[in-house]
């Protein structure tokens, strides 16, 4: 087939399908004056006639010619068309098993390898000492619990008064004259009182009749000698003859004609201020001389009390008797509260042992483990009168952390084994790797899935 290209009046290039070597359809392109049809042997297809003017003149074909000539190019496009078709396949087939072949390799990459990490902990050796004390003072690390105990302490005190005084004591007896001028008679009951010129009162201590005068027969007075005592105790009551005297009424006289004695003192001790002072100072030291009896007595076994921490109350002291009392002895009993702060050397070592430990573990990280029966403590070593120092050592295995060990899940995945060996190795704490891929045919590598890879602490 040809066709006119561009302007064929203008004497423009033609172009011609033709038939290759390959069997398709070749385009080409020649000038009307110099065009030579070609494929004559397979037919001529179309047939140009160059008119005197230059001016190509179409000349249609007998019908069959015109028939054949129509349906060659569709066999043409068909023969094409199968052959294109057929490449295609072949060319999607091959591309389909590239793509299953690189999926197969890459899902069985991240599928069939796994991983085991070992990881061997380090052993350290970790030291803690700990200075302790039942009291609380400087230089202590930790103060070991004690108690306080209380007690009553009680003593009695004997004294005796230093004051002495003259104070009276007998009675001043003896016999009174009475002279009875008048002519009546009369009697002297017992009880009655007759002062004397000396100021003092006599008693009279039985009843006397005192006859009446005589101034006819006997020309004398009624006389009559009544025993008296004196109403004061001591010497005071006593007088010497003449000095109790004088009138009971009119004609009545009396007079003490001989001495009325008896009256005496006698020599008494009583209690001073000094006493009481005195005996108050006895009865505290006698207090204090207790104190440390009561206090073992509240002690438990193998407990010892705390120097420097007994603490008394004020003593209260009371006496038999108070000041001027007479008396030659008295007494004091007296009472005091005391305590103190005691403690057990036996178990203040044991407990600081324990605290040790427990700092020393709290000492550590947390991932940080101390071994069993490690630990292991020093004999307790006496700073002071008060302190001491206990030495405690242990070996201790570092855990790596949950979060480790994820970030080194994440940082050798895909990593080669060696390699990833030198990255776990660089973990505070490890002291060995170890690595094991699955399967054995699988390269010298870790899988490149961290899900893939397990982390395992050898305990």
């Amino acid at each position: 087939m040809w066709r006119p290209t561009g302007d064929w009046k203008h004497e423009q290039p033609t172009v011609v399908w033709r038939g290759g070597s390959s069997g398709r359809l070749v385009e080409e392109t020649a000038d009307l004056a110099t065009y030579r049809p070609g494929g004559v042997d397979r037919g001529t297809s179309l047939r140009r006639i160059v008119a005197p003017t230059g001016r190509p003149e179409h000349r249609a074909p007998p019908l069959r010619e015109r028939g054949e000539r129509q349906s060659a190019p569709r066999r043409a496009n068909k023969q094409v068309s199968g052959r294109r078709w057929s490449s295609l396949r072949w060319y999607v087939l091959a591309v389909s098993v590239v793509l299953l072949i690189g999926f197969g390799v890459f899902g069985a990459a991240l599928t069939i390898p796994r991983a085991t990490v070992t990881i061997t902990p380090a052993i350290e050796e970790r030291h803690l000492s700990l200075v302790y004390s039942p009291l609380s003072r400087e230089g202590v690390d930790w103060v070991a619990p004690t108690r306080t105990v209380r007690a009553v302490v009680e003593a009695t005190v004997e004294g005796t008064a230093t004051g002495t005084k003259e104070v009276p004591d007998g009675v001043a007896r003896g016999r009174i004259r009475i002279v009875n001028a008048t002519l009546e008679a009369f009697s002297i009951v017992a009880g009655r009182e007759i002062q004397g010129s000396n100021g003092i009162v006599y008693r009279v201590t039985e009843t006397v009749y005192v006859p009446a005068a005589d101034p006819f027969g006997s020309q004398s007075f009624g006389v009559a000698d009544v025993p008296v005592e004196a109403t004061v105790i001591g010497p005071e009551g006593n007088a010497e003859p003449g000095v109790v005297s004088g009138q009971l009424a009119d004609g009545v006289l009396f007079r003490n004609i001989e001495p009325i004695s008896g009256g005496t003192t006698r020599t008494v001790h009583f209690v001073t201020r000094d006493d009481l002072t005195r005996l108050r100072r006895d009865v505290e030291q006698a207090l204090q001389a207790r104190v440390v009896a009561a206090l073992a007595g509240t002690l438990a076994e193998g407990e010892r009390v705390v120097d420097g921490t007994v603490r008394t109350n004020a003593p209260v002291v009371e006496f038999s008797h108070e000041v001027d009392a007479e008396t030659d002895r008295l007494t004091a009993r007296g009472t005091m509260t005391v305590e103190a702060v005691v403690f057990d050397p036996a178990a203040m070592h044991q407990q600081a042992q324990e605290e040790a430990a427990r700092r020393l573990a709290q000492s550590t990280e947390t991932d940080v483990v101390i071994l069993g029966n490690t630990l292991t403590f020093g004999e307790p070593q006496q700073i002071d009168a008060y302190r001491w120092r206990v030495e405690v050592s242990a070996r201790v295995r570092v855990v790596p952390a949950e979060r480790e060990l994820e970030e080194l899940r994440q940082q050798i995945a895909g990593d080669a084994v060696a390699a990833a060996i030198d990255e776990a190795r660089k973990a505070p704490g490890v002291a060995d790797v170890q690595i094991d891929v699955q399967p054995d045919w699988w390269p010298n590598r870790l899988p490149d899935r961290a899900s893939r890879i397990e982390v395992v602490v050898r305990e």
